[in-house]
Formats: C-alpha cells, sequence, structure tokens
C-alpha cells in the first residue's frame, strides 16, 4: 500500500494539466454607423410589424413543418442523449452477472457430471481525481447548449428566408398589376393612334411605334410570372410541401417610415444565436482540452463483486458466497504519443474554435452595419425615383397633349411612357428592396423569440413521439 502511495505521489507530480487561458475578443463599444432620428424597437416577431396575417400565418407553417428545422431538432436530440451518455460516467457502473454450465470429465471409474451456477452483482467505479470526466460532461452539456443555439439561428434564419420569398411574391403580384393597367392604357393609346392614322392626322409609322410601345410592356409579363412561380415554389419548399400548394394573393407591398433601433454592439452577444453558439463551442472545447490533459494522468478505480456460486457434483454439492474489492491504480507510460497527441488535437480545436467566435462576431457587426448602410441607400434611392417619377408624369402630360393637338408626333410621348413605366417598376422594385433590408437588420440583430418557439417545438415533436409509441 505504501508503494502505491508513492508511486501515485510521484505521478502526480508530473502533471501535465496546464492550460493558457482564453480571453476571447470583446465587441466595440459603439457602431461606427450613428442613429440620429428617432427610432423603433423591433417587436419580438418582428415579422409582425408588417401587419400582413397572411404572412403571419405562414411563419406559423414554417415552424411547423419545415423539414430542415425537424433535422435540427433531431441533431438536438443526439447531442442531448450525448450530454446524458457521458454525464453516466460519474456515477457506478452496476452488472448483474450470471453463468449456467454443466461440464463432464473422465474419472477413474466412470465420467465425473458437474453442473457449476454463479451469479453476481459486479460494481465499478472511477475516482474523478482530475475532473477529467466532469470536464468531459460538461463539454457535452455545452455543446448541447450550443447545438440550441444553432437550432434558434436556424429558426431566425427560415423566418427570415420565407419573408424574402414572400415579398418578392408579393413584389411581382405588384408588377403584374402595374404593367396590366400600362397594357390598358398603351392599348387605348394605340386606338387613338390608329384612329388619327385613318383619319391622316398621323404616319404608319407612329402606328407601328404605339404597336411597339404595346409589345414592350406585354413582353415583361412571362418573366415577372416565372419569378412568382418560383417564389411560391420556395415557400412552399420552406413549408414542406409540395411545388404549387402555395398560392401568394396579395398585390401591394407595405410601406416602411420608421428607423429601427439597433442597440450596441454587446446586445449581440444575447441576441445573435449564432455568436452565442460560437462562444459555447469554444468553452466546449476548453473542457475537452482539459479532459484530454488530464486523461495523461493516474486514474483509479474501484470494483466490488458479491455474489452466489452452486457447484452439483457426483459426489456432493458445493455451494456459497464470494466477494472482491478491488482498488486499481493504472498510469499511462508507453503509449506510442497517442494520449499527448489527442490533447494536442484538442488545443488545436480550441484554437480554431476560437478564431471562428472572432469570426462571427466580426460577421455579426458586418450585417448589422451593412445593413444600416443598405437601408440608407435604399432610401435615398426610393426618394430620387419619386423625383425623377413626378417629373416625368408631368412630362407625359404635356407631351401628351401635344401630340393630341398636332404639336409633336408620337416619338416623345411613347419615349416618356417607356420610362414612366421603367420608373414605376423600379419604384417597386427598391420597395420591395427597403423590406428586404428591414428584414437583413432584424436577421442581423438577433432576438430571444427563438428560443420560446424551439421550446414549443420540442414540446410537439415530443408528443409526437409519446403518441407514436403509445
Amino acid at each position: 500500500m505504501r508503494l502505491i502511495c508513492l508511486l501515485f505521489l510521484l505521478l502526480s507530480a508530473c502533471n501535465p494539466l496546464k492550460m493558457e487561458p482564453l480571453e476571447p475578443p470583446k465587441p466595440p463599444e459603439n457602431y461606427t454607423t450613428e442613429q440620429t432620428e428617432p427610432v423603433v424597437q423591433l417587436s419580438e416577431r418582428w415579422w409582425e410589424d408588417f401587419n400582413d396575417p397572411q404572412l403571419n400565418q405562414l411563419q406559423q407553417q414554417l415552424f411547423s413543418n419545415n423539414l430542415d428545422l425537424r433535422q435540427a431538432l433531431y441533431r438536438l436530440r443526439q447531442l442531448e442523449a450525448l450530454q446524458r451518455i457521458n454525464g453516466a460516467s460519474l456515477w457506478p457502473q452496476i452488472n448483474l452477472n450470471g453463468s449456467i454450465n454443466r461440464d463432464s470429465t473422465p474419472g477413474r471409474n466412470d465420467n465425473i457430471l458437474s453442473t457449476n451456477k454463479r451469479f453476481s452483482v459486479a460494481a465499478g467505479y472511477e475516482l474523478d481525481l482530475w475532473n477529467k470526466l466532469k470536464d468531459r460532461e460538461k463539454a457535452a452539456e455545452l455543446r448541447r447548449q450550443a447545438g440550441e443555439e444553432e437550432v434558434q439561428s436556424l429558426l431566425l434564419s427560415l423566418s427570415a428566408q420565407l419573408s424574402e420569398q414572400y415579398f418578392l411574391a408579393v413584389e411581382q403580384r405588384a408588377q403584374l398589376k402595374l404593367l396590366d393597367r400600362q397594357i390598358k392604357q398603351r392599348k387605348i393609346f394605340l386606338e387613338t393612334v390608329t384612329d388619327r392614322y385613318r383619319a391622316g392626322l398621323s404616319t404608319g409609322t407612329e402606328v407601328y411605334r404605339g404597336q411597339q410601345n404595346l409589345a414592350i410592356a406585354e413582353t415583361l409579363i412571362p418573366e415577372h410570372h416565372t419569378i412568382l412561380t418560383r417564389a411560391e415554389n420556395s415557400i412552399a419548399l420552406l413549408l414542406g410541401q409540395p411545388p404549387g400548394s402555395v398560392q401568394i394573393e396579395r398585390d401591394e407591398l407595405p410601406q416602411l417610415n420608421n428607423l429601427v433601433d439597433i442597440g450596441l454592439p454587446a446586445d449581440l452577444l444575447v441576441r445573435r444565436p449564432d455568436v452565442a453558439a460560437a462562444l459555447l463551442q469554444l468553452s466546449a472545447a476548453d473542457h475537452e482540452l482539459a479532459a484530454a490533459l488530464a486523461a495523461r494522468l493516474p486514474s483509479i478505480n474501484l470494483s466490488a463483486t458479491l455474489g452466489r456460486s452452486f457447484r452439483h457434483l457426483s459426489t456432493g454439492d458445493i455451494d456459497g458466497t464470494f466477494w472482491n474489492l478491488a482498488l486499481g491504480l493504472s498510469q499511462p507510460l508507453v503509449d506510442g504519443g497517442r494520449l499527448k497527441a489527442e490533447s494536442e488535437r484538442q488545443e488545436a480545436i480550441r484554437a480554431e474554435n476560437l478564431e471562428v467566435y472572432r469570426q462571427t462576431m466580426l460577421r455579426a457587426l458586418r450585417d448589422v452595419e451593412t445593413a444600416l448602410a443598405t437601408a440608407a441607400n435604399d432610401t435615398n434611392k426610393a426618394t430620387k425615383l419619386e423625383r425623377q417619377r413626378h417629373i416625368n408624369q408631368k412630362s407625359l402630360l404635356l407631351t401628351r397633349d401635344n401630340y393630341l393637338y398636332g404639336l409633336t408626333d408620337s416619338r416623345d410621348l411613347v419615349n416618356s411612357q417607356i420610362l414612366q413605366l421603367e420608373i414605376l417598376r423600379q419604384q417597386l422594385s427598391n420597395q420591395r428592396q427597403q423590406l428586404s433590408d428591414r428584414i437583413t437588420l432584424a436577421r442581423a440583430l438577433g432576438g430571444s423569440w427563438m428560443g420560446e418557439e424551439l421550446t414549443q417545438q420540442q414540446q410537439t415533436m415530443q408528443t409526437e413521439q409519446d403518441k407514436t409509441n403509445e
């Protein structure tokens, strides 16, 4: 016993459990973009700010039926099981053993028959001297928490994707509505030109020009139908439904008239699930490295066995109780460098996770800053487009009057009509882009609603499994 204690002290003196502490980088105190105008807070479920019942309904269907989300929930269950597996190593392992065998061995006069029965309870336990087992269990717990954050990040991404596709479909409906109105006006114009031609007040060239003007508008229709179909089918896929099962009826885009409060960069640590997941993965790698280093230290195992044996011989029976207590000490001496290589691997994993965290934080800051800059530019573009539309509208009215009074030919009028249509189409596209900017900003800022939704979907999935097991 004294020799064992001396060996233990000797081995523990060579403790390689030395980890350099990591200090994750802190976000800057403020964004470079300043918000001087009055701002409003986004709703937690930010898409509700658009006041669109169909969009709200589609979001709920998304959370219940999206197949990527269901796969992520099953992966999260795997992480929960891994945490329980690693946590089980902190407890004693108890096994019930039993065996029955019958032997026949040659004897001097006859074969000797024997029946052996053996039943026992065996227990084993590893003393967690260096927190190796606790570190593994803690790493598994952190990875499970990171998995939850990753599912929340997926929820945020899916809600943004659905909203993007929804407003893209609405824009196409609005574009088709605009084209329908323009086509009707151009048909009326073509009839006017044709009547003037028959009356000898215009040339055949002007008739062809009017036909060309009408054809230009009609040619744009198939493109918008294609984009509309693609957007609706993308929504169907997000909802876990076959193509053609979703139809968006709305044909007017909502207006955005306020600025969003972006808060401080430090808020991203709690509001952005991808940032939180990266930080949790870094913490988990810390514990994995500690466990790998602890694996190079001595380990002590306790074992105990208690049982009963029965032996029936042709010469008589033998039975009794047996037991065993054992204390085991082990220290790796020669393993070809396997344990050292494993600790170096875990150290590299930790360093990699630190870089991932840095990149994730920088990406989060970039997302917010870019969303703000893009939104400001698109707002400025909307102002300029409206000014351009207003000027062209006046020019269009004046050119039409001049044409009707015979002061000019149809060339200027047709050009003004084509330009006006292009301006209106650009305004619709820019309006949809402004909605996309708001969606991008909401996604960049994160939120807390995803945690509530995750809990609800987990409960729903558990209820489904319970019904299946019944």
